[in-house]
């Protein structure tokens, strides 16, 4: 942190680099020093009490997969680490890089939402948090300012029973950036009724955000297919709300309805 301190202004935060030594290796880095975290112990904890799971920034994806409290507490999430890139990129890539690097198909960010994730950050010796929702400004942007550090990622626990599930549409099956993700979870009583529900996409913003419209619409309803179609055009109208109308539309709006219809039937009918 001392050398941060001194050449915050010259320096970029390295940790795992899937995608920042890509442009440093094209020339188009314009930073003095590459500083490498992604070994600090401090970074790489897992930890819960009895309403968070924190999870350190530096994990790789594939030790997120291995992770058993993750598993248990976080599966969207660990369906989602598992299908970033290939395995290659698993091994390197890390959960603090994926955020901060800031993409709109970011794999991690919509199974980050639903568990209302804070960034909790290190700057100057000391730390603060602040929402996933508000940290991440806009496409490839975000309020990581200069000499500071992700630390961890804090996750709110899910009360027992709850269900969820996280898809993504990629060009191909596998060793493919994500085009769109979702992931949901959700709460059925002993009537069928959904209770709690929470629903977050990629690539349909320029902000992480959770699709409240829709949950909304859903909770204290009985999940059928035509309700989850419904409320899949929804979260298509949302998008356009949000971004405008644009050309990709076309083809995009589709594949949304069939990613939150997919997601949510997984979830609630399967």
């Amino acid at each position: 942190m001392d050398f941060l301190s001194d050449h915050a202004e010259e320096s970029k935060i390295l940790s795992g680099g899937t995608d920042l030594l890509i442009s440093a290796r094209n020339g188009v880095l314009e930073s003095k020093y590459l500083v490498d975290v992604s070994r600090l112990e401090e970074l790489r904890q897992v930890s819960v009490d009895q309403t968070r799971l924190t999870i350190g920034s530096a994990l790789t994806f594939s030790e997120i997969v291995r992770n058993s409290t993750i598993q248990k507490f976080a599966p969207a999430l660990i369906r989602a680490s598992g299908q970033v890139g290939s395995l290659q990129i698993r091994n390197a890539g890390t959960l603090g890089g994926n955020v901060a690097n800031a993409s709109p198909a970011a794999d991690s960010v919509p199974a980050l939402m639903i568990h209302d994730a804070h960034v909790i950050l290190i700057s100057s010796g000391f730390e603060y948090s602040e929402p996933l929702s508000s940290f991440v400004t806009g496409a490839y942007r975000t309020n990581l300012k200069p000499g500071s550090i992700i630390k961890a990622f804090s996750l709110e626990i899910f009360p027992r029973g709850f269900r969820c599930a996280y898809n993504r549409i990629a060009r191909r099956r596998s060793l493919s950036i994500s085009r769109a993700g979702a992931a949901a979870m959700g709460f059925l009583d002993t009537d069928g009724i959904i209770t709690d529900l929470r629903l977050s996409l990629s690539s349909i913003s320029p902000q992480p955000a959770r699709m409240t419209v829709v949950e909304k619409y859903l909770i204290g309803r009985a999940p059928r297919s035509q309700l989850i179609f419904e409320a899949a055009q929804t979260v298509a109208d949302e998008m356009v709300r949000i971004s405008g109308e644009r050309p990709s539309f076309v083809y995009k709006k589709p594949a949304v309805v069939g990613l939150t219809i997919k997601t949510l039937e997984e979830m609630f009918l399967d």
